[in-house]
């Protein structure tokens, strides 16, 4: 409210720390001085004697010039005052958001005319009515547990919910509450009352059209497979049949033709893989042994690992809370990138594990051909590849490694120097949690 309207002033509220009251204080001490040399002087001013009565006489003149003094300075000091309480109350009504001072009942004491303005009414409506009257009925429960939590606990409190505007459709706020103290003493929560309607609107926009690109990719990558199988299938026939019979440039052609089909199903494979880590189904964790995980892991990996002579050792790992499924592929995708990547050397790999404040730290270490210390977060991104065509791979196995660990609240990176090996590590936080996903591997 304006001065007119009556409204408190949070900031000129008589604290005796203000200008103003310093002032006053000393202008009432001077006065006392006065009044007390008043009143010591004879009652019989004749008796005086004409010096005595002329240094009391100044002495009076000098106090009067100093209350004179001190009264312009207190009116300046209130002319300053009221200067200050204006553009305070120009800033508090002219506001972009609305301004409420509620009881603990969560009545309405003051309110700002921004708040006035986004409820729709006059403000002096808005006075000794509950706040919840102008909340939607089903966010009712809401604005209770938000208030209970608020004064129960003093702990500023941040909710959203909608609200009711007079003549319009129920629009979205954001409410921001404190508790204080009133200048009664009276116990108080104040809240701050932001629109954001065109926020809310704009993200269910977004989450639609989110929804509907995701289903249109998962519809597309699963309804590829079959052609992309007959696709496979035939050039392989083809090429068992016709091979060498067709001449060399036939036979290259071929060859080209089933590596190409190839590639492209374990793109869509990797695809559908990601999407169900993004966006599958309901959750299904549970505690699970990772040294089970890891051989499952390896077992799927049994034909790379003889191919490759690759020796691969663990530490005895212990039992975590998290979804089975994805888990296995991480270990299984973190064990092939190692194997792909080798080196010279015959392939190497441990696993490791150590118990942190969060829950544990896994590391996979290889001493493979490494990655240049620029590029250690370019790696888990999408199609991120390093080596182009010259390793087989989709680009799209640590970056699913890397959706599934943050599913389960945890991260992931890698340490490592180009021709040093890599060491990669990720955490899985106690207790976490996921959604299910088919097993792959890059």
């Amino acid at each position: 409210m304006t001065p007119k309207e009556g409204c408190s002033n949070p900031i000129v509220d008589g604290s005796t720390d203000s200008p103003g009251s310093r002032e006053a204080a000393s202008a009432q001490a001077l006065r006392h001085r006065a009044e007390e040399r008043a009143s010591a002087m004879p009652k019989d001013i004749e008796a005086l004697s004409p010096e005595l009565a002329g240094r009391e006489l100044h002495e009076l003149r000098v106090h009067q010039i100093e209350l004179e003094m001190q009264n312009e300075e207190l009116r300046r000091t209130q002319e300053q005052l009221e200067v200050s309480r204006a553009r305070y109350f120009d800033l508090y009504d002219l506001a972009p958001v609305g301004y409420f001072t509620l009881s603990e009942q969560g009545l309405i004491l003051e309110a700002n005319l921004t708040a006035a303005k986004l409820l729709g009414v006059a403000r002096g409506v808005l006075v000794k009515q509950p706040l919840s009257r102008f909340i939607l009925r089903e966010d009712q429960e809401i604005y209770y547990l938000y208030r209970k939590a608020l004064l129960e606990t003093g702990v500023p409190q941040v909710c959203e919910l909608r609200v009711l505007k007079k003549d319009a459709a129920p629009f979205w706020v954001r409410v921001e509450a404190t508790t204080a103290q009133h200048a009664d003493g009276a116990s108080v929560w104040r809240a701050v009352v932001s629109d954001i309607t065109e926020r809310k609107r704009a993200e269910c926009t977004l989450k639609t059209t989110n929804v509907e690109l995701q289903e249109f990719a998962y519809a597309l990558t699963h309804d590829l497979q079959e052609p992309l199988r007959m696709v496979v299938n035939f050039s392989q026939l083809l090429e068992q049949e016709q091979g060498g019979k067709l001449g060399v440039d036939a036979d290259k052609y071929l060859s080209y033709t089933v590596d190409g089909a190839l590639r492209i199903e374990r793109l869509v494979r990797g695809l559908l893989a990601y999407w169900e880590v993004t966006e599958g189904g309901g959750d299904r964790f549970s505690a699970v042994d990772c040294n089970y995980l890891l051989s499952q892991a390896l077992l799927s990996l049994q034909t790379s690992i003889q191919q490759s002579g690759a020796k691969v050792t663990s530490d005895s790992l212990p039992t975590v809370t998290a979804n089975e499924v994805m888990l296995t592929q991480v270990f299984q995708n973190l064990i092939a990138n190692s194997i792909k990547y080798r080196g010279k050397a015959t392939p190497t790999i441990h696993i490791s594990v150590m118990r942190i404040p969060e829950g544990w730290l896994f590391s996979v270490t290889d001493n493979g051909i490494g990655i240049e210390p620029a590029f250690t977060e370019r790696v888990f991104g999408m199609f991120r590849r390093l080596h182009g065509s010259e390793v087989p791979g989709t680009g799209i196995g640590l970056a699913l490694c890397k959706k599934v660990v943050e599913r389960h609240g945890g991260r992931i990176w890698v340490e490592s120097e180009a021709g040093q090996g890599a060491v990669f590590k990720f955490t899985i936080p106690t207790g976490g949690a996921l959604t299910s996903a088919p097993g792959f591997a890059d």
